[in-house]
């Protein structure tokens, strides 16, 4: 690598698609690496195109973005990630498990890439350093060819769509369903194959996740069509008693658990929230992973992820929970649940201003007075 930066310079100060339109003005080979606290990012160029991108956070890992995108189950890439070594990569590795086909490796390696960059449209700050390099310092097993025009484009909808889409689709546990008009006049509305598809399977039993995973859409493009749909009123929220499907029977018996676990995830929910409007939504994300990954050890959170919104995964939860005996469950839930909570409070406080850390504690503390409430009654 050469020794000096071609470009350095302040995400504060110049803004991310003005250095994307540089690189590929001047056709750079090379790496562009992006800093910001402890996270890291970079995007591999030939010839003023995109190549490759990296990340240093496991929400951006390419089992992490296959498991969030319905292609592999929890059991799978559990599995995989025992064999991962330094020769043997994950996405290999899953191919040889028959978890995935090269052709699904291929959709997750590039549509992994255009998340990370994507991700960096939301960053405000940050230090970045253009270097050329080698074609053996930027080779990868697997290439892509991104036009820079196309994906500064497509980052800015997404910026501008993000939080108008959340207002809507808060979960990706939520169920739809066709409102009883009818079948829409496709052809008028003007539906592209890809928009006619997920309508046509929207059925009121399918989750928003379950619906990303039968497509070959991502998480993004899935819950953009399903908010243009519930802006036209072709579509609509299933109702509750539809939509709450628990996976696991025995468990369902015990409603009180269940209460526990929607109650504490609308605390996260809320952390995150706040978190978010506080240091950004991709500081945000990074914070509540790193906390989680470091509970993974815990026999409650074993396979159990964040979703975009910073709710965890209550199917899994649940799962976990069901496999350990009936008199240790409560147990085992409130310890593991507030654990966390506590460890995710403490970052998040970190964060915040007074006023913000008041509204937080103050809603953390009303929940957990209703659920004791709950218990005692």
């Amino acid at each position: 690598m050469s020794e000096h930066a071609i470009l350095e310079g302040d995400l504060s100060r110049i803004q991310l698609p003005d250095v994307l339109s540089f690189i590929a003005m001047i056709r750079g080979s090379g790496k562009l690496s992006i800093h910001h606290g402890q996270m890291d990012r970079s995007i591999v160029w030939t010839e003023g195109e995109i190549v490759f991108a990296q990340s240093n956070s496991p929400d951006h890992s390419l089992g992490h973005f296959l498991l969030r995108n319905g292609k592999i189950t929890h059991e799978q890439y559990e599995e995989s990630r025992k064999r991962i070594t330094p020769q043997m990569r994950h996405g290999k590795v899953l191919v040889q498990m028959g978890a995935i086909s090269p052709k699904d490796l291929w959709w997750g390696v590039k549509n992994q890439v255009q998340e990370i960059i994507y991700s960096l449209f939301t960053w405000k700050e940050g230090k970045f350093s253009f270097h050329e390099a080698t074609e053996d310092e930027t080779a990868e097993r697997i290439v892509l060819q991104l036009n820079t025009s196309s994906v500064i484009m497509e980052g800015i909808r997404r910026l501008d769509e993000s939080e108008r889409i959340r207002e809507k689709i808060t979960s990706l546990d939520l169920v739809f369903m066709k409102l009883p008009e009818g079948v829409p006049d496709f052809e008028a509305l003007d539906m592209s194959e890809t928009e006619i598809e997920i309508f046509n399977n929207l059925d009121g039993i399918l989750s928003v996740r379950e619906l990303i995973g039968k497509s070959d859409l991502t998480e993004f493009e899935v819950t953009r069509i399903l908010f243009q749909l519930v802006m036209a009123r072709l579509i609509e929220l299933a109702p509750e008693e539809k939509s709450f499907r628990p996976v696991f029977l025995d468990v369902e018996d015990s409603p009180e658990l269940l209460k526990v676990i929607s109650t504490y995830n609308d605390m996260f929910g809320r952390l995150f929230q706040a978190l978010a409007e506080s240091a950004g939504e991709e500081a945000a994300r990074e914070i509540f992973m790193n906390v989680l990954q470091n509970a993974e050890t815990d026999e409650l959170w074993a396979g159990v992820f964040f979703d975009q919104f910073g709710r965890f995964d209550e199917n899994m939860l649940i799962a976990n929970i069901s496999e350990l005996p009936f008199e240790r469950r409560k147990s085992v839930l409130d310890e593991g649940l507030n654990t966390l909570l506590s460890v995710q409070l403490f970052e998040v406080s970190q964060h915040l201003d007074s006023s913000g850390k008041i509204d937080i504690f103050r809603f953390i503390s009303d929940q957990k007075a209703a659920l004791e409430a709950r218990s005692e009654a």
